[in-house]
């Protein structure tokens, strides 16, 4: 059972609590049965005070169950570990730190909650929006339906940032280059990525906990991008020293 000492006159009443967590009544007194909040102190029959820390314990307990994806039975357990006021701002810094690292991570495809819709991410990249509809139906880009009609997130809006990028340098249809020509990349990453998955799912390892393969696999997306970009500038210099030899042998 949690116990919290209490001066007098420091309580906070329900009505304050709920506001400041944006939790129901009912959920309060829920905490309370399951052991997670102590009981508030009556001080009449119809009042009862609750300790201040507790906006931050439900703040806690909140968070763990909608980004930690933990049960009450586990968040108990934390909980319980950390049964001074210090260990639970320790564990919401942690949880933080968690919930960052979720958000910005390249496994979340959703890693912002902006969205555009096709003219405005035309309007972004100073394509047309026939261009826009273009990269969707080749699959550079993949939107989402809102009301019936596609929006793109992120990482839609960086691939049509990077177009972009390309045609202000020279890449666009003025000069013969056209949208149909970027899926060669599309296509090698795509037969890449499931190598790679393979590889990943194929080794001979000890039952893992599910958040340590999900932090193994982020940071190995991380470390292999930079290990792509890296062999591909290789390559590409190795190309470039060998031009006329290589474009002899392109010619026999």
């Amino acid at each position: 059972m949690v116990t919290m000492a209490m001066e007098e006159g420091q309580g906070i009443k329900i009505g304050e609590l709920v506001k400041r967590t944006g939790v129901t009544r009912a959920t309060v007194h829920h905490y309370v049965k399951e052991g997670l909040l102590p009981e508030p102190i009556k001080t009449s029959r119809n009042m009862a005070l609750y300790h201040p820390e507790c906006v931050d314990r439900v703040l806690l307990i909140k968070g763990l169950q909608e980004h930690s994806r933990r049960s009450l039975a586990e968040v108990k357990t934390l909980l319980q570990n950390a049964p001074e006021h210090k260990g639970v701002l320790r564990l919401q810094n942690q949880l933080e730190v968690e919930a960052s690292r979720l958000r910005n991570s390249p496994l979340n495809p959703d890693r912002s909650s902006d969205f555009l819709s096709v003219a405005a991410l035309a309007k972004r990249t100073e394509f047309t929006v026939e261009d826009i509809e273009e990269f969707h139906s080749l699959g550079l880009i993949t939107g989402k339906l809102r009301r019936g009609k596609p929006v793109f997130g992120p990482t839609d809006i960086a691939v049509a940032d990077a177009l972009a990028a390309l045609a202000d340098v020279g890449f666009d249809k003025e000069h013969g280059f056209k949208a149909e020509q970027a899926v060669i990349y599309l296509e090698a990453m795509r037969d890449l990525l499931h190598r790679e998955v393979s590889i990943f799912l194929g080794q001979d390892r000890p039952a893992d906990d599910p958040e340590e393969l999900l932090a193994l696999a982020e940071q190995g997306i991380e470390r292999v991008t930079s290990l792509m970009l890296t062999l591909r500038r290789k390559l590409i210099r190795e190309f470039i020293d060998a031009g006329p030899l290589m474009l002899q042998h392109d010619d026999d």
